[in-house]
């Protein structure tokens, strides 16, 4: 083990020591700091994680101009070639999680202007079928509703109240099955129906303050009494907001939030199904109902979903009651996530949207056969470093870079992507009530959510920026024509693995389901809106900026849709991804199945080596092997393969970077997080991480044909030294 690797390691078990995550879950509830101490430790965590990706910028400063230019960067001395602007490798991608907001001040752009893709509605030719209910496709409401510009809401339906306690639908609050075991009078314990419970909590009851608030959710969750904090709760109301704000809310807009809430029985009458694995099922609700249910998770009244711990009933479930908001950790971030919340419940107390929202889960068995795919990349693409997806992607399907369970952190300290998509368009959260965690072939697509708020910064940066008025059109089901399909990548713990076969084609799999369209009914490309992406699987989960750009181009070429993506202001990296696609598109006209090969080459010549030398960047490599540059290794050098699973001296380790699955977010190892005894946000730590190492070792014969091609490569080499022998002998 090399002094650096050593080194790593001694500092990683001392911050392991000084968080506590080397303690049993039991003693870590235990440890109390005061907040100092705890600025502290989360101050060690950001260092230890800061100096996992401080390695790439040691080895730039050390590289020479030619290595420089072999890497992407500009040198004088270098040839002009058109792929010198593109060729940069994983090491140079220091930006690991973005701290900012691309500026808006920078409009250019690389391909096709972005009105010249294809959008909704403008290419919808016929009408939309009214939205009826079926086996596969539960509606809430009358299915008779037509949509009057808001001036009607849909009527609940059935008129009065079904209950269904089973495995198969959501357990409701007010539920007659849904029973609390309570102390009497005497002193003795008996059941009661939790939501009498509830209602004659909020009946008379004053709530002045947030010490109030969080006695009264207690009342029905007193099993949490000792495990559940409220200092966020607290602190926003004490600290962070002036005495007017708070007694807004307190005397306003909180006994808003709880007659809504109450309105359960009367809204929501129509059992809610589970959106399970591998279904192809959808939910329609109106806005009005989504608004009832979120005000029933802010007061967190939801039975049965407030533990994940393996083998209870929710386990493969995101949590959906607000407790991880209201709780230590993060309190920055958390103070503007509840302004987006309390946003929302003051718009919609205020006046209710009257549109509907759709809900559907994707699943496709049958996945192309990508090895002897013909099909090409998408014909048109456009590429910017300036706007964003929510911002800018007005009329096209919009990525949501998704958690396996959705909203990631949302509700807890993640604030990247997903999770500020959730903030500023307060309805997605409702998906975590129903929503089972996706599966390598399942997506999630998201249809008619309304935008509530503006936004600024970015993680840790984050801030509500005020009132967003949502324009965008609605269709003539009264849905806006705003689709968010939410597909999870893979968290990747060390960067040659995701150029594996395996896991290469999940990540096309996933993104395919994702962008395809499974109608039963064939629809033509004109009417298939551009796919609006990003830097989808990067910055907290490790990706290849590089890879999975020609892994969204794929899939949508497959898809039959044009792209729209976003940089997130990486100018360099707009400029790579607009000139590859010109090269194998326009100039090469390539099919997605020698795009594949070609990966898996770069795999096994490139990163498989030992060398030492400046490995190339993927861009570079493609564009040089169709040029005739050869990137074999030398004789020496190949005879020096390194094994798939080792890991080099210099290559820094990061198990622990994201210790829990259920956030997409730096904070998923957040001590204080962990620290908190809330059991929802620390359940299935390292699952991602469980099922990528299954899979590594379950697929023996993946290593059996790397190593077979390595012992290939070796008996060639040697096979060419006897022939030079015998031939210089010949020769004299």
């Amino acid at each position: 083990m090399s002094d650096k690797k050593r080194k790593l390691l001694k500092q990683s078990s001392l911050l392991d020591f000084m968080c506590g995550t080397n303690q049993s879950k039991s003693k870590r509830r235990k440890t109390d700091m005061n907040e100092s101490q705890k600025e502290k430790v989360r101050k060690a965590a950001e260092n230890r994680i800061t100096c996992t990706i401080e390695n790439s910028s040691k080895i730039n400063a050390k590289m020479s101009d030619n290595e420089k230019y072999d890497n992407g960067a500009t040198s004088s001395s270098s040839p002009d070639k058109g792929y010198d602007k593109l060729c940069y490798t994983v090491d140079d991608e220091d930006d690991f999680i973005p701290s900012v907001k691309p500026s808006k001040e920078n409009k250019n752009f690389m391909g096709v202007p972005i009105a010249d893709l294809v959008s909704a509605p403008d290419c919808y030719k016929n009408p939309l079928k009214p939205i009826k209910p079926d086996e596969t496709h539960t509606v809430l409401f009358d299915s008779s509703f037509k949509y009057s510009n808001g001036k009607s809401l849909p009527a609940p339906y059935p008129k009065h109240y079904q209950d269904s306690w089973n495995s198969n639908h959501v357990h409701m609050p007010c539920s007659k099955h849904n029973e609390y075991p309570v102390q009497n009078e005497k002193g003795t314990t008996e059941l009661r129906k939790r939501w009498e419970l509830i209602e004659e909590t909020y009946k008379d009851r004053i709530i002045a303050g947030p010490f109030e608030l969080e006695d009264a959710i207690l009342s029905y969750n007193q099993r949490y009494q000792k495990k559940w904090n409220f200092q966020t709760l607290r602190k926003y109301f004490t600290e962070h907001v002036s005495k007017k704000e708070k007694d807004d809310f307190f005397e306003h807009l909180l006994p808003k939030i709880i007659k809504l809430a109450l309105q359960l029985p009367h809204l929501c009458t129509k059992p809610i199904p589970l959106l399970k694995k591998h279904q192809n099922q959808s939910i329609t609700m109106s806005q009005q109902q989504i608004a009832c249910l979120l005000a029933n998770a802010f007061l967190c009244t939801f039975p049965r979903r407030n533990s994940q711990h393996k083998g209870s009933e929710y386990a493969d479930y995101p949590s959906i009651n607000f407790i991880g908001v209201f709780q230590t950790g993060s309190l920055e971030r958390k103070f503007q996530k509840l302004k987006c919340i309390f946003h929302y419940f003051e718009r919609v107390t205020s006046k209710m949207p009257g549109g509907i929202v759709t809900f559907t889960r994707q699943f496709i068995q049958n996945t192309p056969d990508w090895e002897n795919c013909c099909d090409k990349l998408p014909n048109q693409i456009h590429v910017s470093s300036s706007g964003t997806i929510e911002d800018d992607g007005f009329g096209l399907l919009q990525v949501d870079f998704a958690n396996k369970y959705i909203g990631g952190g949302v509700l807890g300290s993640g604030c990247v992507q997903e999770e500020i998509r959730f903030l500023i368009c307060p309805e997605m959260l409702i998906s975590r009530l129903f929503t089972e965690s996706l599966d390598n072939k399942e997506c999630l697509v998201m249809k008619g959510c309304e935008r509530f708020s503006n936004y600024d910064g970015y993680a840790d940066s984050f801030t509500w920026d005020g009132n967003h008025k949502d324009v965008t059109p609605r269709d003539s089901n009264g849905r806006l024509c705003t689709d968010v399909v939410a597909i999870d990548a893979l968290i990747i713990r060390s960067p040659n693995d995701q150029f594996k076969d395996y896991m290469l084609k999940r990540e096309l799999n996933k993104a395919y389901v994702g962008f395809e369209i499974f109608s039963g009914q064939h629809i033509p490309p004109s009417q298939r809106p551009a796919v609006c992406t990003g830097n989808w699987g990067c910055g907290a989960f490790r990706g290849d900026k590089q890879l999975k750009a020609l892994i969204q181009l794929m899939a949508a070429g497959m898809a039959k849709r044009d792209v729209c993506y976003f940089t997130f202001g990486d100018v360099k990296l707009t400029e790579a991804i607009y000139n590859i696609h010109n090269f194998l598109k326009v100039e090469r006209n390539m099919d997605i199945g020698v795009l594949i090969d070609v990966i898996g080459q770069y795999y096994r010549n490139v990163l498989l080596s030992w060398s030492r030398k400046k490995k190339v960047g993927l861009f570079q490599y493609i564009m040089e092997s169709f040029e005739g540059i050869n990137h074999s290794e030398s004789e020496d050098e190949e005879a020096d393969v390194e094994p798939e699973g080792v890991l080099k001296d210099d290559e820094l380790v990061e198990h622990d970077i994201h210790d829990s699955s259920r956030e997409n977010s730096i904070d998923a190892a957040d001590p204080m997080e962990v620290d908190s005894s809330f059991e929802e946000i620390n359940a299935k730590d390292g699952s991602s991480f469980e099922e990528i190492d299954s899979k590594e070792n379950g697929d023996p014969e993946k290593d059996k044909t790397t190593s077979t091609s390595t012992d290939k490569r070796k008996h060639n080499s040697e096979e060419e030294k006897k022939h030079e022998k015998t031939t210089k002998s010949d020769e004299g």
